[in-house]
């Protein structure tokens, strides 16, 4: 019986040699965590322990998530207890489902936050002119990722536990001064929507949290070399995408507005400032965009928006190739796309085992190597120094909320566009665009003949989603249903593409609250099963079980 306490330590940073190390996470280097702002170097300092805590807790959506979905099945090696995520037996207590990590990444950023603000307040000379200029940059930063701690949670757990303190010693978790249990997602969305619509007071003054920060001036002020620092900008959540996301999961008129015309804007002034396209916008048929997991630091022309990154010379560790590769020395390949999973894709698909740049066959074992391996070629020579990023936020996810609200706006046919075959395979050497189109989708058209937007199923070369139009004869439909249907499609391709990344499981649970039907996932769930556990599992799911389960308090109170 578990004691209902959080038993998690102070936060704790490392010193670092040199900012090429990004961050040494070598625990006998570590700074007072009593006073560990005690300098202006330090607020870089404490911040990078920050990251080391997102480190830790990299990959634990995917192994907890992704085990559970459509796509992965375990093999004869996998842990018991990874067995039994597999099979939604009771997560309580599994070690798989521990939460800590995320709430470790929470404590780390309330010390950060509390620590740089009494630093400011105690400095009389004032902070240093770097620090000064990069301080509401660094706290804003802090509180995406708190943020992205709190929503990761709630995916995951359906539930979480709100705090902001540092929790310098143990406390109680029924102390209502302290915390505040957060029971659905609703109002876990609602209160990460409020921290990045509120940011924080300090000195009488807001800092928002959208600030980006600028890593390359910061960090070498000198040359501001790009190419040697430019990676950090994709280290931290980015606003936008954070909070249309969550905007998603509430859903109401004035979040898909939210969420269409920021994106469609942002994109634009992407495509207006920048000689190439981005996103999915800019890639071509042959499906470029999946450079980026074969690379473990850094990004594509922003295709890459955010991820968690990993230096195996600096003792920074996940666990994705042990897990996924069948070649892994002293053990390992756990987890492998199930026979269901790899009769989705037809074969001129990029992600299908035919064309081998997701799954390939390894060692004579057919195994997910989106990470790791490329077309019979590993990362590293030594496969065990393979340390791929995670990648929290990519150029798909601006168009799958794009299509998305589309949807819920009424505009099925730039929804269905986005999704399908994009914009220049639906207007062929168009010069302008229909009236009942933003003029921000002009920029989608590719310069000097080239692909531009072909849509996120056109760019991997996907199968189309049928999907009913109001301009078809003998259309018959509800709005309500002809969106439900957009949606399920959205959610089909969306599992097709998020592969182990720890994400695709939580968007069917969305769909499955949006529209109060959790068969919604048990359709595409079960039937990776054998027949002879199917009804189990669909009866799990069905109850609520698509929820990880996981006592904060204990059975005991």
């Amino acid at each position: 019986m578990r004691n209902i306490l959080i038993l998690l330590c102070i936060l704790s940073t490392a010193t670092f040699t040199s900012c090429e190390d990004l961050f040494n996470t070598n625990p006998d280097n570590i700074i007072n965590s009593d006073d560990y702002i005690s300098k202006n170097d330090e607020a870089y300092r404490g911040f990078m322990g920050i990251l080391t805590r997102m480190q830790e807790a990299g990959d634990h959506a995917i192994f907890l998530t992704d085990t559970r979905g459509d796509y992965l099945e375990i093999t004869g090696n996998a842990p018991v207890a990874l067995q039994d995520i597999y099979n939604y037996n009771e997560t309580d207590g599994n070690e798989y489902a521990d939460p800590t990590c995320y709430y470790s990444v929470i404590i780390a950023c309330n010390d950060f936050i509390e620590k740089v603000g009494s630093y400011r307040k105690k400095v009389a000379g004032g902070l240093d002119e770097k620090t000064s200029t990069n301080y509401d940059a660094l706290v804003s930063s802090t509180l995406r990722i708190k943020v992205w701690a709190y929503y990761t949670l709630g995916r995951i757990y359906g539930k979480a536990m709100l705090f902001d303190s540092s929790l310098k010693e143990l406390t109680n978790l029924n102390d209502t001064s302290v915390f505040t249990m957060l029971n659905d997602m609703p109002s876990i969305v609602s209160a990460c929507i409020n921290i990045l619509d509120n940011g924080i007071e300090q000195k009488g003054a807001t800092i928002p949290a959208n600030i980006e920060m600028d890593w390359v001036t910061y960090l070498d002020e000198e040359n501001q070399n790009e190419d040697e620092y430019g990676y950090w900008k994709y280290l931290t959540p980015n606003y936008l995408l954070l909070r249309s996301e969550l905007l998603s999961w509430r859903g109401n008129q004035d979040d898909w507005l939210w969420i269409r015309d920021n994106i469609l804007n942002f994109l634009y002034q992407q495509h207006t400032l920048e000689s190439e396209f981005m996103y999915s916008c800019g890639i071509p048929l042959t499906g470029n965009y999946h450079t980026m997991f074969f690379n473990e630091r850094i990004g594509y022309n922003l295709q890459l928006v955010s991820s968690i990154m990993f230096d195996y010379a600096n003792n920074q560790t996940n666990r994705l190739v042990k897990y996924f590769c069948p070649g892994y020395p002293d053990g390992g390949y756990f987890l492998r796309p199930s026979d269901y999973a790899i009769s989705r894709y037809p074969e001129e698909d990029i992600r299908s085992l035919t064309q081998r740049l997701v799954i390939n066959k390894i060692n004579g074992e057919i195994s997910f190597s989106k990470y790791f391996y490329h077309r019979g070629e590993y990362l590293r020579p030594k496969i065990f120094e393979i340390m791929p990023s995670i990648i929290l936020q990519r150029g798909h996810d601006f168009h799958f909320l794009l299509s998305e609200a589309e949807n819920h706006l009424g505009n099925w046919r730039q929804s269905e566009c986005i999704l399908n075959q994009g914009l220049t395979n639906e207007f062929p050497y168009a010069t302008s665009l229909p009236p009942d189109w933003s003029p921000l989708y002009s920029t989608w058209f590719a310069p000097n003949g080239g692909y531009g937007d072909v849509g996120i199923v056109g760019c991997v070369r996907g199968k189309n989603h049928p999907l009913p139009k109001p301009s078809d004869d003998g259309y018959n439909i509800t709005e309500y249903e002809r969106q439900k249907m957009y949606d399920l499609a959205l959610l089909d391709e969306y599992l097709l593409e998020y592969t182990g990344e720890g994400k695709s499981y939580s968007y069917m649970i969305k769909m499955a609250l949006r529209y109060n039907d959790p068969n919604i996932i048990a359709d595409r769930v079960c039937p990776k099963y054998p027949d002879a556990k199917q009804a189990a599992i669909r009866a799990s799911i069905e109850t609520g079980g698509y929820w990880v389960n996981w006592n904060l308090k204990g059975d005991n109170e």
